[in-house]
């Protein structure tokens, strides 16, 4: 029999949730129970409740790698420095997928060293092939236990921006706590019912089949895709602001049939936004879906909408792109080849002081958009990237194919793809799920992560999430850096000559 004081009841605190876990990280606590407002007190586990953990991340240096079952590699070893002394702070061997790992193996090969790299704890670590410590990553972690060695780590990507001398321990700030968009209840509840009801932005939306699995290798599930959406969808929407879709539903998940949509039905909703658009003169007007809001964007995913495909004009200007799409695809080539295409994109860009944004396409290539003021015709955007493909390709035939032909394509090569770019076509959008093995995400990427070892599936549904508070949007710059293309049109045109003449 329990002692009289032995229990006591805690008070609850009502719409407090981020500042309440703050304070249980600041004092070492593991984290808080918490309920939904409307839901009853059940005497059963119910998923009104959920446990909301405190989790931290920070950087840390890669000294090394373990072997196990796994291959290439187990885990890697992580060390930060305290004094100018690089200690060993634990291992990480969750978060990798297959091709994160063997990308990472690659870039890990040639720093390979006899000796170990750290000053302190390396004894502990047991047998481990070592690095030279010039490799970061970032690492999701719950709390640091007594012998100040990481609790429950997960690797979440690798800094090539971060210079290893400032992964420092002890005189570095606490580890943040994640923001409270990524630590708050899911919107709809793990384990719930398979139809629910929610409001969202003041609309009664119904959501149905939530535990039909949607990718089947993952087990991830219809329920997983929505609450996806809704919490990426402060990024996505802005993406997506005046844009028609071509909706590409998957009814059955990623395994099932599919197909596309682009006149919006008689049955949706009255509220959705639907502009009659025609692209180019005299074609047929259609009745296209624009996802402006939240609502409109989870009720898109309910319909199984796993992807959404914007066009590169927005109504009003719809025969104006407002970005040139540089679209790089692998023709049986390996990826480092498209990251070394990309960079010398970007450097023809900077000649023609252009600015471009690269991201992930969710698939196997990589997208590079280039913000332009919408004056200019699909024609005159074409033109631009057509005549940039063939440069590269007269410079580089080693690495580049172009001809339209597929039987005409050279293998273990970049394709250079500059005919998506036309009237009423349609692109994956950034932040948005792709319907692939993996659950990737068409990731927006810094310049400095274009780097040999990049994965492209690397960013999938169960991480991106912290990698976005993390880092933010870095696809900002394309929805307000519209560029010109004048005087980028006379560089090219003298590039194109110098080209000449040397031939």
């Amino acid at each position: 029999m329990l002692k009289p004081g032995v229990i006591r009841y805690s008070e609850h605190f009502a719409g407090q949730g981020s500042e309440l876990l703050e304070a249980v990280r600041q004092s070492g606590l593991e984290g808080v129970v918490a309920k939904r407002a409307t839901g009853p007190y059940e005497s059963r586990r119910s998923p009104e409740w959920v446990k909301v953990k405190v989790q931290s991340w920070m950087d840390f240096v890669i000294c090394g790698f373990t072997e196990g079952e796994r291959q290439p590699f187990s885990a890697l070893v992580l060390g930060g420095y305290e004094e100018g002394k690089l200690r060993w702070v634990g291992n990480v061997g969750s978060g990798f997928t297959e091709e994160v790992l063997q990308a990472l193996h690659k870039q890990m090969k040639p720093l390979m060293t006899a000796r170990c790299p750290l000053t302190t704890g390396g004894d502990d670590v047991g047998a481990a092939h070592w690095l030279r410590p010039q490799l970061v990553c970032t690492v999701r972690f719950a709390s640091w236990t007594g012998e100040q060695r990481l609790r429950a780590p997960v690797f979440l990507g690798i800094r090539p921006d971060v210079d290893p001398g400032e992964c420092r321990l002890g005189t570095e700030p606490a580890p943040a706590t994640l923001p409270a968009r990524k630590v708050r209840p899911p919107f709809l509840q793990p384990g719930g019912r398979s139809e629910e009801m929610r409001t969202v932005d003041g609309r009664r939306l119904k959501f149905t089949n939530l535990g039909k699995v949607f990718y089947p290798q993952e087990n991830y599930t219809k329920r997983d895709v929505i609450n996806y959406y809704e919490a990426v969808a402060d990024l996505l929407l802005p993406y997506l602001q005046g844009r028609p879709l071509s909706l590409k539903r998957y009814p059955n998940g990623i395994e099932g049939e599919h197909f596309f949509q682009k006149e919006a039905a008689a049955n949706f909703p009255s509220w959705l936004r639907i502009e009659p658009v025609s692209s180019g003169e005299g074609k047929k007007k259609t009745r296209f879906v624009l996802a402006e809001d939240r609502a409109t964007l989870l009720y898109l995913a309910n319909l199984g909408c796993i992807d959404q495909n914007p066009m590169m004009s927005r109504v009003g200007s719809i025969d104006q792109p407002d970005f040139i799409l540089l679209d790089l695809d692998p023709w049986e080539c390996a990826y480092d080849r498209i990251v070394e295409a990309a960079q010398l994109v970007r450097q023809k860009l900077e000649l023609l002081e252009l600015a471009g944004y690269p991201k992930t396409t969710g698939g196997d290539g990589m997208h590079i958009y280039v913000p332009i003021e919408p004056r200019y015709s699909f024609q005159q955007a074409r033109s631009l990237a057509e005549i940039l493909a063939r440069l590269l390709a007269g410079e580089r035939p080693d690495l580049f194919t172009t001809p339209r032909s597929v039987s005409r394509r050279e293998k273990g090569k970049v394709y250079f793809d500059y005919l998506q770019i036309g009237e009423g076509k349609t692109i994956s959008a950034p932040y948005v799920l792709r319907a692939y093995p993996g659950a990737p995400v068409s990731t927006p990427l810094a310049w400095s992560e274009v780097v040999p070892g990049l994965a492209p599936r690397q960013f999938h549904l169960g991480n991106v999430l912290d990698r976005f508070d993390r880092v933010g949007d870095l696809f900002q710059p394309v929805l307000s850096a519209r560029q010109e293309l004048e005087k980028a049109l006379g560089k090219l045109e003298a590039m194109v000559r110098s080209a000449t003449a040397r031939r």
